[in-house]
């Protein structure tokens, strides 16, 4: 199967996660159309100022993979800069919260799998 950027949904989301800012995630595949234990495959844009607000994954763990642009990540209560080709892995059960500290989209993948 071949997926366009033209086949993707277009997912806009004003204060992510009660964060701040808004957020653009293009949705590649969720879960109804796959046959494992992928949610989801979306690359977002998180704007400037930006931020997806601290939460908890239950049931699921999720996979940042940074494409342009700089941040935050607060990984279980410990902030840390993050910036292109970096990875960031949460588990089922931990937190995280990212937020867009660069003066450009903050580009990334985001891998939901579930437990």
């Amino acid at each position: 199967m071949l997926l366009k950027f033209n086949d993707t949904t277009l997912i806009e989301t004003i204060r992510p996660r009660e964060g701040k800012g808004k957020i653009k995630g293009y949705r590649y595949l969720e879960n109804i159309e796959l046959e494992n234990n992928l949610k989801g495959f979306y690359v977002n844009e998180l704007e400037v100022g930006s931020e997806v607000g601290y939460h908890q994954h239950i049931e699921d763990e999720e996979i940042y993979y940074v494409l342009e642009g700089k941040g935050i990540i607060n990984d279980n209560g410990e902030e840390k800069e993050i910036s292109v080709g970096d990875l960031i892995y949460t588990k089922d059960g931990e937190r995280h919260s990212i937020k867009n500290t660069g003066d450009t989209s903050l580009k990334f993948i985001a891998f939901i799998i579930k437990k």
